[in-house]
This record gives C-alpha cells, sequence and structure tokens, in this order.
C-alpha cells in the first residue's frame, strides 16, 4: 500500500496548496528550465570535445521506439505497449550519439526533480515525515522514474 500512501499523501498536499502549483512552484519551474538549459550546454560540450561524433538533442523518445531497441537485445524485453502513441517527454530532454554502425545511441536523458519544501521547512524549524520527527523528507522517485525511461 506504500503507493497509496504517497497518492494520498500528494493528494493532501495538492488540496493544501490550491492545486498543482503548489509542488510546480516557481521555483520548480526555475528548476525545470535550467535542466533544459544545461543539455543544451552539455550536448555544445559534447560537439566541442569529441568532434568527430554526432550528436543530436530530441525533446522525446516514443515508447515504441524504445520497446524496438529493447526487442533487438532480447525478444522478451519490451512486449507490453499500452498505448501506441505514448512518448516520453523529459524536462531536459534526450542526447544521442551516432555510432559505428550509423544508430543512435542514448547517452544522457535529463529530469528535472525539484519537489518539497525541505529548505522552506528547516527555516521554519518543522519536521516532517510520517511521525512528525524527521529535519528532511525521505528521497523521492526521481531514481524510479528514471528507470521508467532506460
Amino acid at each position: 500500500m506504500k503507493g497509496k500512501q504517497q497518492s494520498d499523501r500528494l493528494t493532501m498536499q495538492q488540496k493544501a496548496t490550491d492545486g498543482v502549483i503548489g509542488i510546480f512552484d516557481e521555483n520548480a519551474q526555475r528548476h525545470d528550465k535550467e535542466v533544459y538549459n544545461t543539455s543544451i550546454v552539455t550536448m555544445a560540450r559534447l560537439e566541442k570535445e569529441f568532434p568527430m561524433l554526432k550528436f543530436r538533442y530530441r525533446s522525446e523518445l516514443s515508447k515504441q521506439e524504445i520497446n524496438e531497441a529493447l526487442q533487438k537485445i532480447d525478444k522478451s524485453l519490451g512486449q507490453t505497449l499500452f498505448v501506441s502513441n505514448a512518448r516520453i517527454k523529459p524536462d531536459g530532454g534526450i542526447i544521442e550519439v551516432k555510432d559505428d554502425y550509423d544508430n543512435w545511441r542514448v547517452v544522457v536523458v535529463s529530469e528535472a526533480k525539484y519537489q518539497g519544501k525541505d529548505i522552506e521547512n528547516i527555516r521554519l524549524g518543522k519536521l516532517v515525515g510520517k511521525n512528525n520527527d524527521q529535519v528532511l523528507m525521505a528521497a523521492g522517485n526521481a531514481i524510479e522514474r528514471a528507470q521508467k525511461y532506460m
């Protein structure tokens, strides 16, 4: 029931802060934009440091394309696709490099993760967590989310 607890917590948080702006506030929006900007700078740096390679930036990738790539590795992978036009759109996008066989290979996927109010709570001296006995909230699911993109 862990997933349900997180869902309930996020629902309460959204109600308490008048909707999505409570989670995706000005700081989160600025962080999201910086992740994109950092990806663009990263790509330029890769192109400069590795001029013999060809790079490209993509803002999204279809799950069909991911499934096809997985099936080339192992036929048992990438079998389920619930929505035929499903796509991933990481906040910072996707940087790919062309390999020696003319195939594009993902080298960077950037996702913004700015959630919670740790700094604000510390300044207020407010304890958090299930029992209100923690200084910081437990780590979020950014790693889990990144795994879903792989």
